[in-house]
């Protein structure tokens, strides 16, 4: 609007990166850890995840989301599915070049869920690029 100040700072986008080891316990246990704490309203303007060590399980299934909607950023998928050089946003994780996930509203924590079995071994990068949307938005 005319005459308002604009906080350029808010359009500056952010980014939020964090790196599991699944180890069948402290990660990879069957239940939900948090992967990013968020406050506040985010705009999820792109989501990687990237496997650089196969994911080993028996069974084993991953989602990502929330914790009222746990796969509401990626659905259900088989842990040993997701292998070295994959990108994960589906589930069917794919090798190489995918198209980004994009332009997600976050209002609650970001949850990995674990489920049937235990995820005993793999690694998988997390990177976030977000922009705060409430006065309070952050993700960490």
């Amino acid at each position: 609007m005319p005459g308002q100040p604009v906080n350029l700072l808010k359009r500056i986008v952010r980014n939020f990166i964090k790196t599991v080891t699944f180890d069948g316990t402290t990660w990879g246990d069957v239940g939900t850890d948090t992967i990013a704490t968020v406050t506040g309203r985010v705009l999820l303007t792109h989501m990687s995840v990237y496997c650089t060590t196969s994911l080993t399980s028996s069974g084993g299934t991953l989602e990502l989301g929330s914790p009222d909607n746990t796969p509401s950023l990626i659905a259900l998928t088989t842990a040993s599915d997701i292998d070295s050089a994959d990108f994960w946003r589906d589930a069917t994780p794919e090798v190489d070049v995918v198209g980004a996930t994009t332009d997600m509203l976050i209002a609650a924590n970001i949850t990995l869920t674990t489920a049937t079995a235990i995820v005993s071994a793999g690694v998988l990068e997390f990177v976030f690029l977000w922009l705060p949307i409430s006065s309070d938005g952050n993700l960490a």
